[in-house]
């Protein structure tokens, strides 16, 4: 990706009211989203089209391999504005687990975006009745370097397995589902808000043979007592074709985040705009009808990471944080 200078303009373009009025620099927003399959990808691009048509900025989105791999673009100035998912902000933020000792204090929270219910599709007649059963069977496992390849194996591990013990390959969501529908792959955890294109376009084929798999209470209990970023959450029936019953799994919060150096009142400009424009958004795209986003607090309250102090000054004036 060609690295993305974050520049002030000589004019003064956009007019902020952040404490007193004030004409605030214009800057360039790139966003790292995901790749084109899920869930970031669509939510960043009807947000950098609401920023350019409302809020007056200069903003574009593009794919990426995911959470991680923002985390160093944002660091390494590549974007400005990136989606990570909660259990890699966490990790990042504290210095824990793949982040063992290298703690990244200067990662801020700007709001949270997507309720993510983790999707298994699995192939019908691959014998897969349990999480276990995927021991040995092919997996599709994401991309290397992505949130999804990182929750398939934390997952895994809360069951007693890992990665050495399915036959994995790293591709991306719409890839993963189009694999098991050619009978290429058997199993495969998308993330994502309902319904997921891949998965609608699968389930709505003739004669499909890909189907949604539904934890079992035991299996949801293990998951979540061992990542408790994780949240219980159910797929309703009537979500896709043929799917006549709710669906049990878990998933987790999406955030889109900067850093501790992203100017204030730009950050209080880029919210405002976004919450006070949420029917445009949600027309742009349908995952933005969600509580975590609707509601800011709850996304809020169960991360240690920071809220960027423009960000937080908005979603208190306008009631959504105490």
């Amino acid at each position: 990706m060609r690295k993305i200078s974050v520049f002030l303009t000589a004019s003064l373009c956009v007019l902020l009211t952040f404490g007193t009025a004030f004409a605030a620099p214009s800057i360039r927003i790139n966003i790292a989203t995901a790749t084109t399959g899920g869930t970031y990808y669509p939510g960043g691009i009807a947000l950098s089209q609401l920023w350019v048509e409302k809020g007056g900025m200069m903003a574009s989105a593009t794919t990426s391999a995911g959470s991680i791999e923002n985390i160093n673009l944002l660091m390494g100035d590549e974007a400005n504005v990136v989606a990570i998912q909660s259990n890699i902000l966490q990790y990042a933020y504290e210095g824990i687990d793949i982040y063992e000792g290298k703690a990244n204090k200067r990662l801020r929270i700007l709001t949270p975006n997507f309720s993510q219910p983790y999707q298994m599709v699995v192939r019908e007649g691959a014998e897969i009745s349990s999480i276990k059963d995927l021991k040995g069977k092919r997996v599709v496992t994401g991309r290397a370097g992505s949130g999804t390849h990182l929750t398939h194996v934390k997952i895994f591990e809360a069951l007693g397995f890992g990665l050495d013990d399915i036959v994995q390959s790293n591709v991306g969501q719409t890839e993963a589902v189009d694999a098991i529908r050619n009978g290429l792959a058997d199993a495969s955890v998308l993330i994502g808000i309902v319904p997921l294109g891949p998965i609608s376009d699968a389930m709505a084929a003739p004669g499909t043979n890909v189907k949604l798999y539904s934890m079992s209470d035991e299996e949801m209990k293990i998951i979540l007592d061992k990542n408790i970023w994780m949240s219980p959450m159910t797929i309703p029936q009537g979500s896709y074709i043929g799917l006549t019953e709710d669906v049990k799994t878990v998933g987790h919060i999406g955030y889109w985040a900067v850093r501790d150096d992203f100017p204030e009142e730009v950050a209080y400009h880029l919210v405002k705009t976004a919450y006070e424009n949420t029917e445009w958004l949600k027309k742009a795209y349908s995952g933005y009808a969600n509580e975590s986003f609707l509601n800011p607090s709850i996304g809020i309250k169960r991360m240690p990471v920071p809220v960027h102090p423009g960000a937080m000054k908005y979603y208190k004036e306008a009631g959504l944080v105490q």
